[in-house]
């Protein structure tokens, strides 16, 4: 009966652990398991893609207590990397991201909706070129339980990038993926990590 007790209560902790697991999950947004791209209309025919290298930022997603979810991300705007190194230049100059001025962009949330398809919303603030604005993303949890991709669109206009209109549009396709094997797809364009650069 003592060796019953034991074994119950030992099923018990381990019970307590895997509730404990599932809910509350945070994510490091690391180099090795995470993505940060874009993708932009250009003259209407295309769509050119890209990436940031230099980033860093957490998910906490808490299904017993959504009111403790949080997503915080930074981003250095001077790592946009579209695999050529001209326009690199161009969208890091004075015209479009000003990096030297605001090297960074920030986003912000306390809301994580998640519903019982995993699928949900992010509602937080993206600061860029020091102007912030209320932004809404899609989230969608992957196959593996600690993956998921996060998706939405801003008008880079709303935040002082009001050049180049006719060659590039102004609404932008963002895209953040973690553990996911495969990032890209349609609209979204394929985001895996470049190994090497196209200089042009």
């Amino acid at each position: 009966m003592k060796r019953f007790g034991i074994l119950f209560l030992a099923t018990l902790s381990i019970l307590g652990s895997a509730q404990s697991c599932l809910a509350a999950e945070t994510f490091i947004l690391n180099h090795d398991h995470t993505t940060i791209g874009f993708n932009v209309s250009y003259l209407l025919v295309s769509r050119v893609r890209g990436q940031f290298d230099d980033f860093k930022g957490s998910f906490i997603i808490d299904h017993e207590h959504p009111e403790n979810n949080r997503a915080d991300i930074i981003i250095k705007t001077a790592s946009v990397d579209t695999g050529l190194d001209w326009r690199d230049e161009e969208i890091r100059g004075p015209n479009l991201f000003n990096a030297d001025h605001y090297p960074i962009m920030v986003f912000h949330s306390d809301i994580i909706e998640v519903k019982p398809d995993n699928t949900g919303h992010i509602k937080g603030d993206l600061t860029l070129l020091g102007i912030t604005k209320p932004v809404t993303l899609a989230l969608i949890k992957g196959v593996k339980e600690d993956s998921f991709k996060v998706t939405g669109q801003i008008k880079r206009s709303d935040f002082g990038m009001g050049t180049f209109f006719k060659p590039i549009g102004n609404v932008v396709t963002l895209l953040i993926c973690y553990n996911m094997a495969d990032c890209g797809g349609n609209d979204e364009g394929d985001y895996e990590r470049k190994k090497t650069r196209y200089n042009q």
